[in-house]
């Protein structure tokens, strides 16, 4: 079992303030963001912090695919199929017969475990 983040450890409105200065910063200026909380008391690393925002801007991608498979409508009976471009995928709704090429923030490998996910 992995052993948890330091960030984890750090309370709730310090996390929530690291994630809104990451989303703010575009996922860069690691340097300055574990300069700042070091200056606060907190003994993050760059290194950690770069962790926590890889996942945190997985976690982003990942809402921002749902949203955009919900928007076209797309139901949970779906099937997903790899194209050339690794954003590109073709979803098919089983239900209904349709199919749409969706260019979507994550790699197609992602969606499909998404969209496998949401059949559940």
């Amino acid at each position: 079992m992995a052993r948890r983040s330091k960030i984890d450890l750090l309370p709730d409105s310090v996390r929530r303030e690291i994630d809104q200065r990451l989303l703010a910063n575009q996922f860069s200026d690691y340097v300055a963001i574990a300069n700042e909380l070091f200056a606060q008391g907190n003994r993050i690393s760059k290194s950690a912090l770069h962790r926590y925002g890889r996942e945190l801007q997985r976690r982003v991608q990942l809402g921002r695919a749902q949203e955009q498979l919900a928007a076209a409508g797309i139901s949970t009976e779906l099937a997903a199929e790899l194209t050339g471009d690794a954003t590109l995928v073709v979803v098919i709704d089983r239900r209904n017969g349709r199919a749409r090429l969706m260019n979507l923030p994550l790699r197609a490998v992602e969606v499909i475990a998404l969209l496998k996910g949401a059949g559940k």
